[in-house]
């Protein structure tokens, strides 16, 4: 468990890394169509990740399966990068100019709040997410194999975005 612990951690501070290698003018330019700007990715992930050290610190009940039962799932359709997807609503990124400091202040937060709560809580607890969440059902474990995945995806859109930006 420690070692996909450690993966997550890497992924986000891969993110940040890779945010702060923008401008402030950067940050916020749109790469090309339909494409998010650098800083709505970052958005994306922190709206993604919100709540979370909450979800994995509630006492719940244990999974009666294997708590990472779905984790190859998980990678699979991550990193896949042909696969395109959408994004549920709720985590779709304002279409505004983000301040780059304050974005990676954030995520920053997140990360630290986040890795914090996946050390000291049962991963192999259900999650107790409202029967809406497209996540409802995941195990704890499950979860931490999800952002994980989910930030590495993203972090390959930042690549590509710095790329078609010369940056």
């Amino acid at each position: 468990m420690e070692a996909i612990i450690s993966q997550l951690e890497k992924s986000f501070n891969e993110t940040t890394q890779l945010l702060s290698q923008f401008s402030q003018e950067e940050i916020n330019t749109i790469p090309f169509k339909d494409s998010w700007t650098a800083a709505q990715v970052g958005c994306h992930l922190l709206k993604s990740g919100t709540g979370t050290d909450n979800i994995l610190t509630e006492s719940t009940h244990p999974v009666d399966r294997a708590p990472d039962e779905n984790a190859e799932n998980l990678k699979k359709l991550f990193l896949n990068f042909e696969n395109k997807m959408q994004a549920p609503d709720f985590i779709i990124p304002e279409d505004k100019i983000y301040n780059k400091e304050e974005l990676i202040f954030s995520l920053k937060e997140l990360t630290k709040k986040t890795i914090e709560a996946a050390r000291k809580s049962n991963l192999s607890q259900t999650t107790s997410l409202p029967d809406i969440h497209p996540l409802k059902g995941m195990s704890k474990l499950e979860m931490i194999h999800f952002l994980t995945y989910h930030t590495m995806r993203h972090n390959n859109q930042i690549k590509n975005i710095k790329t078609s930006l010369n940056v």
